[in-house]
């Protein structure tokens, strides 16, 4: 992994961590709801927030929203030596769910720890290479890297699918499109990737690709 994104990883990681013990992973007092004030050319995402309230996506909710946005089976999208389900079972209290049979634990967690961060990557990481691989190995029909190529040794080939492939995944993602520097940012992760490892450069960029919006806290909480 080229040392530039792995930073960018960890940074990712180090923002979840805080953002989920600042907030204790608890739901905040309600407000009364403000109506947005957008004038002309304001952007309408600084008035996205004013309820003041958001949740942590427990591990339930995270394999449901992995399921429905990559399209992969709820229990086969990652595995622990190849058999155990990583939010099911292994990783369930780390994903900030109750575990009353195999942990004793009969409540949510008020507050996230260090191994959740890791159990969120590496249940998108899983879910990510397995989408990718079935987008890969029918282009046409990809679910969210559709009609994307690739050179015989695995370099991405430039065509308007790329830009239409990260547009989907964060409608599917968020139900919203992506900024153009949300887009400029994935584009320029290619070149990065393909800097460190031309071969095969295509496919890794397909899942560090999911990788970085999937583990954004956008989708860390809702």
């Amino acid at each position: 992994m080229c040392p530039k994104f792995k930073q960018s990883i960890i940074n990712i990681s180090i923002m979840i961590v805080y953002w989920w013990t600042l907030s204790g992973c608890e739901i905040r007092p309600k407000e009364p709801p403000v109506k947005p004030n957008v004038a002309a050319g304001q952007d309408l995402k600084a008035s996205l927030s004013s309820m003041n309230e958001v949740q942590r996506r427990r591990s339930q909710q995270l394999k449901n929203s992995l399921a429905k946005i990559l399209v992969v089976d709820k229990q086969g999208m990652c595995l622990e030596l190849g058999k155990h389900p990583c939010i099911d079972q292994v990783h369930r209290v780390f994903l900030g769910s109750m575990d009353a049979y195999n942990a004793s634990q009969y409540q949510n967690p008020s507050s996230a720890s260090i191994g959740s961060v890791g159990a969120l990557e590496r249940v998108v990481l899983s879910a990510c290479i397995m989408r990718a691989g079935m987008d890969l190995l029918n282009p046409s029909q990809g679910v969210i890297f559709k009609n994307i190529k690739t050179s015989i040794d695995g370099r991405l080939v430039e065509d308007p699918a790329i830009d239409e492939s990260i547009k989907t995944l964060y409608r599917r993602a968020f139900t919203r499109e992506p900024t153009s520097s949300e887009i400029t940012h994935l584009r320029n992760m290619y070149e990065e990737i393909y800097k460190t490892e031309p071969i095969a450069a295509g496919r890794n960029w397909m899942v560090l690709s999911c990788f970085s919006v999937l583990t954004s806290l956008e989708m860390a909480f809702f």
